[in-house]
C-alpha cells in the first residue's frame, strides 16, 4: 500500500508540475505572445464589421452620385436634340429652284413660304457711267498744279474740289464724297493712256452728267451708259425697281437680277425637308440612348462599370422616364375643340411619324413624316414649335412639343432641380458616413489602449509567476541534489 501511495503521489506531482509549466510557458514572459498584435486584432474584430457596413454604404451612395451625373448628361443630350426643333425658324428653310440661273438668283430667310412663280425680266437696272478722254502717261498735272472743281448735275454738295490735280487725286476726291453723292470714280489704264470713269447708282432717277474745270481733263461727249430701272413681272404683275436687288416683292425672298430672261423663267420655293428630317432622326436616336442609359442605371444586375445599377430602386428614375416619354406622346393641338384646332392633321407626334414600339423604343415612320412635311408643313412646324422663336425656358407661352420638352428637361437638370437636390442629399450622406468612420477610428483606438493596458497587467502577473516558478524549481533542484548525494 505504501508503495502504491508513493507512486500515485509522484505521478500527481509530476502532472501538476507539467501543467503548471505549460500554463506559465504559455502566458509568461518569454512565451512568444505578441500582446500588441493580440490587442490590435481584438479591437479590429469588434470595430471592422461596423466599418465594413459603413464603407459599403459609402460605395453605394457614391455610385448613386455618379448615377445622377450620368442621368443629367443623358437628359442634357436629349434637350439638345429637342432644341433643334423648338423654333419655327427650324422648319422654314426654303430651297429655291430656278430655270434660268443666268438671269437671276434668289436668297430666302425664315419668313419665306413655299410657292411657284413665273418671272419675266425685260430689263435690269443700271447706273449712268461717264468716262474721260484718255490722259497721256506723260501728263503729270491736269490743271497746271492747281486745284480744280468737278460738278455732277444731280448730286448734292457740288462742286467737289480736287486739291491734287492728278488722276489719283481725282479718284481720291470723288470717292471721299461717294456716301453723299452716290457717285464713285475708278482709274482704267489702256494702251492710249489712263481713263477716269465716273459711276452713279442704279435707277433712272440717279442719272447725272459731269463737268470739269481742269484744262487737261475733258469728258467724252456721250455717256458710256445711261441709268435705268429694272422692269419685270412676277406671275403677271408688272414691277419697276431702281435696283437689281428686290427684297420687298416676295415675303422672305430676295431677288438678285443679272440679265433679261428668255421669255418667262420658273421660280420654285420648295420646303427644304432634309435638315428637318435629320433633326427628327437625331431626336429619335437621342431619346433611345437616354432610355438605354436609364435601363443601365436602374438594372441591379447590370455589369456596366461605375454606372450599372447605380440608381436601382430609385423612384426618381421611373418618374423621369415617364415624364420624358409623355413629352413625346402628348397631343399639342393649340385648341381643345377639334373643330377649331389650328392643327387638324398634325396635332400629335404620331401624325408626324413618331411612335413607340412594343419594346419602348422611339421609332420614325419616314413615309408618314414625308407626307406630313409635303402636305402640311405649317402644321408640322406648329406641332413642334407652336410657331414661336427663341422662347425662354422660363416662358409660360405655348411652346409646342419640342419647346415644352426643352423647358421641362431644363427644369430637371438646372441647379435648383430635383436631380441636383438628390445629388446634394447623397453627398451629405457620404459626409455623414465618413464622420461615422472617424468616430469608429476613435473608438478603435480607445479599445486598443484598453486592451494594451489589460495585457500589460497580465504580462506583469505572468512575469511574477515565472519568477516564483524559477524560485521553486531552484529549491526542488537543491533538494533533489541533497537526496542524490545521500
Amino acid at each position: 500500500m505504501a508503495t502504491t501511495t508513493s507512486t500515485t503521489s509522484s505521478t500527481s506531482t509530476s502532472s501538476a508540475s507539467v501543467s503548471s509549466t505549460n500554463f506559465l510557458t504559455t502566458l509568461g514572459a518569454g512565451s512568444g505572445i505578441d500582446t500588441k498584435s493580440l490587442a490590435t486584432n481584438l479591437a479590429q474584430a469588434e470595430i471592422n464589421p461596423r466599418k465594413d457596413v459603413i464603407n459599403t454604404k459609402i460605395t453605394k451612395t457614391e455610385a448613386r452620385i455618379s448615377g445622377y451625373g450620368a442621368l443629367k448628361y443623358a437628359l442634357s443630350d436629349l434637350k439638345t436634340a429637342f432644341e433643334k426643333l423648338k423654333n419655327a425658324s427650324d422648319f422654314s428653310a426654303i430651297k429655291p429652284s430656278i430655270s434660268q440661273t443666268s438671269a437671276f438668283g434668289v436668297t430666302t430667310d425664315a419668313t419665306a413660304a413655299p410657292g411657284d412663280y413665273s418671272v419675266n425680266i425685260t430689263q435690269v437696272a443700271q447706273a449712268t457711267r461717264w468716262a474721260s478722254a484718255a490722259i497721256p502717261s506723260t501728263t503729270t498735272n491736269l490743271n497746271g498744279g492747281q486745284s480744280f472743281s468737278l460738278t455732277f448735275s444731280s448730286a448734292p454738295s457740288n462742286p467737289i474740289t480736287v486739291s491734287a490735280d492728278t488722276p489719283a487725286g481725282v479718284i481720291a476726291a470723288v470717292n471721299a464724297q461717294t456716301e453723299t453723292t452716290g457717285i464713285s470714280a475708278q482709274l482704267i489704264k489702256s494702251g492710249t493712256g489712263t481713263t477716269i470713269v465716273f459711276t452713279g447708282k442704279e435707277g433712272a432717277s440717279n442719272d447725272f452728267s459731269v463737268s470739269s474745270t481742269a484744262s487737261a481733263l475733258t469728258l467724252q461727249s456721250t455717256a458710256l451708259q445711261i441709268a435705268q430701272d429694272a422692269q419685270l413681272s412676277i406671275n403677271g404683275i408688272d414691277i419697276t425697281n431702281d435696283s437689281n436687288t428686290l427684297s420687298d416683292v416676295l415675303p422672305g425672298v430676295t431677288l438678285n437680277l443679272y440679265a433679261a430672261t428668255t421669255g418667262s423663267a420658273k421660280l420654285g420655293l420648295n420646303q427644304e425637308t432634309s435638315t428637318i428630317k435629320d433633326n427628327i432622326k437625331a431626336l429619335v436616336t437621342s431619346y433611345n440612348t437616354f432610355s438605354d442609359s436609364l435601363g443601365v442605371l436602374g438594372d441591379s444586375k447590370s455589369t456596366v462599370e461605375q454606372y450599372g445599377g447605380a440608381l436601382a430602386g430609385d423612384s426618381l428614375l421611373g418618374r423621369i422616364k415617364s415624364q420624358v416619354r409623355s413629352l413625346v406622346t402628348g397631343d399639342y393641338a393649340l385648341h381643345p375643340d377639334a373643330s377649331t384646332t389650328s392643327n387638324p392633321n398634325v396635332s400629335a407626334a404620331w401624325q408626324a411619324g413618331l411612335s413607340f414600339d412594343r419594346n419602348g423604343k422611339l421609332t420614325l415612320d419616314e413615309t408618314k413624316l414625308d407626307s406630313a412635311l409635303k402636305n402640311h408643313p405649317t402644321e408640322v412646324m406648329t406641332l413642334f414649335s407652336a410657331g414661336k422663336n427663341n422662347l425662354s425656358v422660363y416662358s409660360t407661352e405655348d411652346a409646342g412639343l419640342a419647346g415644352t420638352a426643352v423647358r421641362s428637361i431644363d427644369a430637371m437638370i438646372r441647379s435648383t432641380g430635383l436631380i441636383t437636390e438628390q445629388t446634394n442629399n447623397a453627398t451629405k450622406q457620404v459626409t455623414a458616413y465618413k464622420d461615422e468612420l472617424t468616430k469608429l477610428d476613435d473608438r478603435m483606438q480607445a479599445l486598443l489602449n484598453r486592451y494594451l493596458q489589460q495585457f500589460s497587467a497580465m504580462d506583469s502577473i505572468v512575469g511574477n509567476s515565472n519568477s516564483l516558478k524559477t524560485s521553486l524549481k531552484s529549491s526542488f533542484d537543491g533538494m533533489a541534489a541533497v537526496y542524490s548525494n545521500k
